[in-house]
């Protein structure tokens, strides 16, 4: 908690709540056989000390999969606390390794993984091919979480994987690129209709959540997929939805009939205003002809959407921020516009494009491969401090502009009344409008009810998340701190019982 690298990173706060202790003992208390993290390159550097401190009490052979440990294996398998890496998709391989293990055995040869042997040898096994038909693989068992995880507040759900753009600064066309001469790859794969609906009708059953979110790089390059989708998603869920977009894939039949099957928002990654910024660097070909044309799809049929914009872009001037400020300013559907800090990914083209252009010294590469920027929901990547400055004053001012009618927003920019916020102390500003977005948000009240959930369960005294423990070693086996409460409660704990329906 309120260290998510989302909206609410509170380093006090986090200290405050922490549950690492409590997790290990947790783990140490299953006794595992294999303990498998999935990381973003913003989460790893925490899965890596989580994973050494298992290491400190289990001697147990510890995986590293995800989309950080796919772009970079080479500095994961090297770190101390990691025996295996997945390089691709992991639900054949990690079965594939489980069956080794349970034959008494770790078979090292498991196309798709890398081992590290107890010599330090590594094994590099090739890249397995890519799952032909999603519809073959089971549902995501909701079930594991439903103890530590409130799925009734909104249930998240992919309908596809992959994406049909490559833009420079995103870490799936990095993971596309390393595919492309894998069996089986296309640059989407997408599950169907079928499939899509049938798992959400189940897990309503289970759950009765209040509403989906879906969370592909874009809902769909198929309009017939979507057109069949929102035909039947209101008859058989019924229930508020919200998807990703792109402005090439904003056509009118789809935005009508996304609105009237009850999506209540489009995210689209609109990034730059900048022709030139957006074609030459971002590797994004639509035009601001095509760009004005998807908005105005969605203006003149009351769609409602949002507009993410990247902040910090190399040849990004405050001309551009000027001219999309004055885009904004004239729009009344979009509900919120959402400006992120630019944050270097590893082994994505824009990296290389900032170091050979002098934007990032080259000596930044290993701390980038390390996650140890800033996510790009926060302070980004490291700037100079008065370009900093100055893209702050547009973030808050964009994001301002999602409590502003559409007046407001028009005379405040013609007046510049954002050279004002350059005075304002940013940060707490910013976390201010952030924490404001729960008042007319769906998705933002569903976060904060997350929150809210997690925080009450840090004192109850039978769940697993209760408050903090210490973690000690004492003859080879985990011992909690006695001071603490027991963690063998006379009743079955409250997780359990809330899970007990759905067994």
């Amino acid at each position: 908690m309120f260290d998510d690298k989302n909206y609410l990173c509170m380093p006090l706060l986090a200290r405050m709540l922490d549950q690492g202790d409590n997790l290990i003992k947790q783990i140490i208390d299953s006794e595992p056989d294999l303990i498998a993290f999935s990381v973003m390159v913003f989460t790893h550097q925490w899965a890596l000390k989580r994973a050494a401190e298992i290491k400190r009490i289990l001697d147990v052979p510890v995986i590293f999969g995800g989309p950080h440990a796919i772009c970079c294996p080479e500095r994961i398998i090297e770190k101390d606390s990691v025996d295996i890496v997945c390089i691709g998709e992991g639900e054949h391989a990690l079965a594939e390794l489980l069956d080794s293990m349970e034959g008494g055995e770790i078979d090292t040869s498991i196309e798709g993984l890398w081992f590290k042997t107890p010599s330090g040898e590594i094994i590099k096994n090739a890249r397995r091919p890519l799952i032909a038909d999603l519809d073959v693989m089971p549902f995501p068992d909701k079930d594991l979480f439903a103890p530590v995880v409130p799925i009734r507040n909104y249930y998240l759900a992919v309908t596809s994987r992959g994406c049909p753009f490559e833009c420079t600064y995103c870490s799936v066309s990095c993971l596309s690129e390393l595919d492309r001469d894998t069996e089986n790859f296309r640059k989407v794969r997408s599950r169907s209709v079928d499939s899509v609906l049938e798992e959400l009708r189940i897990n309503k059953r289970k759950y009765d959540y209040k509403w989906v979110d879906f969370r592909n790089a874009v809902f769909s390059p198929s309009g017939h997929w979507i057109l069949e989708f929102c035909e039947r998603y209101p008859k058989e869920i019924g229930l508020p939805f919200r998807v990703f977009g792109h402005p090439l894939l904003i056509a009118e039949d789809t935005a009508v009939a996304l609105r009237d099957a009850g999506c209540f928002a489009i995210q689209i990654g609109l990034e730059s205003y900048d022709p030139h910024v957006r074609r030459d660097i971002l590797n994004r070909h639509e035009t601001n002809e095509q760009i004005h044309a998807a908005l105005e799809i969605l203006e003149r049929n009351g769609v409602r959407y949002s507009l993410d914009y990247i902040l910090g872009l190399p040849d990004q001037n405050e001309q551009e921020l000027v001219a999309v400020a004055k885009l904004f300013s004239k729009l009344k559907h979009c509900y919120r516009i959402s400006p992120f800090m630019i944050s270097y990914l590893p082994r994505v083209p824009l990296l290389q494009y900032a170091i050979d252009n002098g934007i990032v010294p080259a000596g930044e590469k290993d701390r980038i491969d390390d996650g140890l920027h800033g996510n790009y929901m926060d302070k980004g990547s490291r700037m100079e401090k008065k370009r900093k400055k100055t893209m702050e004053m547009y973030k808050l001012f964009f994001r301002s502009m999602s409590f502003m009618p559409s007046w407001l927003r028009r005379f405040c920019t013609r007046i510049k009344a954002y050279k004002a916020f350059r005075v304002l102390p940013l940060g707490p500003v910013l976390r201010l409008f952030d924490l404001s977005m729960v008042i007319r948000d769906l998705d933002a009240q569903a976060y904060a009810l997350n929150y809210w959930w997690w925080f009450r369960r840090r004192f109850d005294r039978k769940h697993p998340n209760y408050r903090r423990r210490r973690c000690t070693k004492a003859d080879g086996k985990f011992h909690p701190d006695t001071k603490r409460i027991s963690m063998a409660p006379e009743t079955p704990p409250v997780w359990e019982r809330e899970l007990a329906p759905l067994r």
